[in-house]
């Protein structure tokens, strides 16, 4: 199967549901993620929270279009135990939810370090707060994502996480825009976690000059080489353009912006393709000239 597109629905969030999968649709993305603030936010037309499952499911099947993540807001970092409670309690909803749209996964954070805490304890704390989730997540059958995000945005943090973990149904949203600007590039991350990256997130902007957003390819977040890296792991999943209107809402309009972000990501993946077909080709020519003089070695012996 070969990579897919999809996009966060902050990009849009003065859509309906029915209006990003149309849209969706038309522009030649496959998926959506559909982002969510919970139970009473309005900030997203979208967000599946404030509508009936089924209803989202429905819609979404009538366009052709995938649920790639439900992502959600949460942090397990927390200390305070009535903190860390509450959101274990949510994640459960939300992986019922998934399940019931027909959603594959959930994207929650590990997010933040607080002052004086070692990040190893943090670590350790927040493997403790997924472990009964991972169990939930794998009756569901639906994969429960963390994405780097806030002080934890380096690949050796996660694998270490991952390796205490030890459980088939988390994996990683990896955000190589974040990873970027804790100063980690795709050739660190992408060969360290490896199959740990269940979904792939991308947007550019200029690192250490506060530029803001940015079309895809006009900052300097390696993009197509997280790409490039991404298809040398056999990477077949979803690449998902994030466009944070939500946030900020002065960013271009989402319908001029999400068809030249997936043109430029197809472009870049056509360019990757056709230079691996001729290194193919190089290799093919070199083992046929070959192929007589390894012939007529064999038989001489």
């Amino acid at each position: 199967m070969a990579i897919k597109f999809a996009f966060s629905t902050v990009a849009c969030p003065e859509w309906t549901l029915e209006q990003a999968a149309a849209k969706a649709k038309e522009m030649g993305y496959a998926g959506l993620e559909l982002r969510t603030l919970g139970e009473g936010a309005g900030a997203i037309a979208c967000d599946p929270s404030l509508m009936d499952t089924q209803k989202v499911r429905d819609i979404l099947g009538e366009h052709d279009i995938e649920p790639v993540c439900l992502a959600t807001s949460l942090c397990m970092h927390y200390r305070n135990h009535g903190l860390a409670h509450q959101a274990i309690w949510q994640a459960k909803q939300y992986l019922t939810m998934a399940a019931e749209i027909g959603c594959p996964a959930v994207r929650i954070f590990g997010h933040e370090v607080e002052p004086g805490e070692a990040r190893r304890d943090v670590i350790q704390r927040i493997a403790s707060h997924v472990a009964p989730l991972a169990q939930i997540a794998g009756d569901l059958g639906i994969r429960l994502l963390f994405e780097n995000a806030g002080s934890i945005n380096r690949a050796k943090e996660w694998w270490w996480l991952f390796n205490q973990i030890q459980h088939p149904m988390m994996g990683l949203s990896w955000n190589v825009a974040n990873a970027a600007c804790a100063g980690e590039g795709p050739a660190v991350s992408v060969p360290a976690l490896n199959s740990r990256i269940a979904l792939a997130k991308v947007k550019d902007t200029i690192v250490g000059e506060g530029a803001g957003y940015l079309p895809l390819g006009e900052g300097n977040i390696e993009i197509e080489q997280f790409i490039n890296r991404l298809l040398g792991i056999g990477y077949d999943g979803y690449v998902v353009v994030e466009w944070d209107r939500v946030w900020f809402p002065n960013l271009t309009p989402a319908e001029e912006y999400l068809p030249q972000a997936r043109e430029t990501l197809q472009g870049w993946i056509d360019v990757i393709n056709e230079q691996i077909e001729k290194a193919q080709v190089k290799i093919n020519k070199r083992l046929a000239k070959e192929a007589p003089k390894k012939r007529a070695e064999l038989v001489a012996k």
